[in-house]
Formats: structure tokens, C-alpha cells, sequence
């Protein structure tokens, strides 16, 4: 006969361990500091010794406590894995797309309508991409068009569209060519792309040098800083594609391609439905009529 611990109190205990904070764990769960401490403490007694202890403001787990963590976490991440799998045999049209800020705002989202009337059947849920790994079973498909970031092609990565990358710049902007060498006060840069600028000068054929680079937290802000005369940035064409229309931006050397720039991953859970196979083929087509 088992005996286990207060199971209701895991989830309480788990979000404190990660957290490092009563109140935070509170807030995520939607409980009171009241009621996830009292959880919190009946776990303690019920395994016989204190699983937290101070840490200044905050909480820090003690060994024991640190032990019940790593079992806890393990179990609830494959409950929730089989859960989301188990949500996803029932109602398959729901699809969880992993992208980055700027790609959602800046692409997708203002095509979503016609998506929408291609394949109303298809619900996306949208889950934003940061500096860490998102574990596979939280997203259906991820999709990205930095292929300027890692030239090669990653596992389990397919090229389903090509891209075109190009400095951008606002139209008065002293982003110039002397000597062969093309060169700008200041370069801009995504953090998370640091070796996109020789990787674009590579393919165009060019030498571009900078005064200065200055890394910005996501391509949407590196965007939006040259539109505002700070500087050049690289884009790709699709995600500035307005605002050259309107003169917002320049693009001094136009765009290089990039085939199969444009990918998606697609997770083991979600390669047999219908529904994640018609929107990669929705966006395959998006791709080919923006720029055909």
C-alpha cells in the first residue's frame, strides 16, 4: 500500500520551490499566502521536517526539501505532458504556436483573419519565445525565420519558405559606402543574434563595419530604434515590409536571400494531426504570397 504525501499540497510546494516566494506561489496558483503557507506546512509536518528555510526575503529550500523538489517537478512535468496530450486527442484543432514577439506582431497576427476564414476550424494559441528553451511539450509547432542565427539547419527543423535579410535604417540616416567598406555610426543588434551581421555580409558580398553595436532584447526594438534614427539594423524584409512603404525606413542595399530561412519545428505530439498539417501548408502559402 502506498503512502503518500498531501498530493492536494504538491502544486503549492512546487510553485514556492521554483518561485522562492509564498506570495508568488499564491499569485500563480490563484490562493491566498494564507492557504498555500498552510499547505506548504502541512506537507512539512506530514514528512516529518522543515522543507524551506529564510533566505532574506524569500524562501530557500533546505536538502530534504530540495530532494521532495526534484521528484515533484519530474512528476507534475510528465502529468502535465500527458495531460496536454491526452487535451489534444480530444479537441486536435487547438494549436499551441511557438514564435518570437517580433514575428508574432509584426506577421502573423495581422494574418490571422484570413487564417481564420481559410480554416475555421483551427484555434492558435500563441506562446511568445524568450532566451530559454521552451520544453516541446508545451507548443504544437515553432516557427522562426533567423536562419542568419545558426546558418545550419537544426534537427528536426523544416525549411517550409524562404527569407531576405537587408540593413534598414531611417531615410536620413549616415549609413554609407567609402573605400568599398559600408559603414554606420551605430549598429544594431538583437542579443540573441550577435553573429547575424557577418552572416548577412558573408552572403550579400560586402564589408560593413560599425562605430559602435548596441544589443537591444528582442529584433522588434532593434526595428524600432532605426526607424527612429539610432541606428541600422538587420531585418528580415517581411517584418519591415510597411514601413518601407510608407518611407518609416530605407533599405540602403536591399535583401539578400536566405532559402529556407523561414522554418518550423513540429513536436512528436502534434506531427499526426490535421490540423497542425493544414496550418504549415496555410503558411507555406503566406510565404510564397508575400513574395512569390
Amino acid at each position: 500500500m502506498r503512502r503518500l504525501p498531501p498530493l492536494t499540497a504538491l502544486p503549492a510546494f512546487e510553485a514556492a520551490a521554483r518561485l522562492g516566494s509564498v506570495t508568488a506561489a499564491a499569485g500563480e496558483l490563484g490562493r491566498t499566502h494564507s492557504a498555500i503557507s498552510k499547505q506548504i506546512a502541512h506537507l512539512s509536518e506530514d514528512l516529518g521536517g522543515s522543507l524551506f528555510e529564510k533566505a532574506g526575503t524569500g524562501l530557500k529550500l533546505t536538502p530534504r526539501g530540495e530532494r521532495l523538489r526534484v521528484a515533484v517537478t519530474a512528476v507534475l512535468d510528465q502529468l502535465d505532458g500527458v495531460s496536454r496530450g491526452l487535451r489534444g486527442e480530444v479537441d486536435g484543432n487547438h494549436i499551441t504556436l511557438l514564435l518570437s514577439a517580433t514575428l508574432a506582431t509584426r506577421w502573423l497576427t495581422p494574418r490571422l483573419p484570413r487564417l481564420y476564414r481559410t480554416h475555421p476550424e483551427i484555434e492558435i494559441r500563441l506562446l511568445m519565445a524568450g532566451p530559454s528553451r521552451v520544453p516541446d511539450h508545451e507548443f504544437d509547432l515553432m516557427l522562426s525565420y533567423d536562419r542568419l542565427r545558426s546558418p545550419a539547419a537544426e534537427p528536426g527543423v523544416t525549411p517550409i519558405g524562404d527569407t531576405s535579410y537587408g540593413p534598414v535604417c531611417s531615410p536620413d540616416y549616415p549609413f554609407g559606402v567609402q573605400d568599398g567598406i559600408w559603414t554606420a555610426p551605430v549598429s544594431l543588434t538583437h542579443m540573441e543574434a550577435a553573429g547575424s551581421w557577418q552572416e548577412w555580409a558573408r552572403r550579400a558580398g560586402v564589408t560593413f563595419q560599425a562605430g559602435q553595436d548596441l544589443e537591444h532584447p528582442h529584433h522588434m526594438l532593434a526595428i524600432e530604434a532605426a526607424a527612429a534614427g539610432l541606428g541600422v539594423a538587420l531585418s528580415e524584409r517581411r517584418l519591415v515590409e510597411r514601413d518601407l512603404a510608407t518611407g518609416r525606413l530605407a533599405a540602403p542595399l536591399g535583401f539578400v536571400p536566405v532559402p529556407g530561412g523561414f522554418h518550423a519545428k513540429i513536436t512528436a505530439k502534434a506531427a499526426p494531426r490535421k490540423a497542425v498539417r493544414n496550418l504549415l501548408g496555410w503558411l507555406s502559402a503566406e510565404l510564397e504570397r508575400d513574395f512569390p
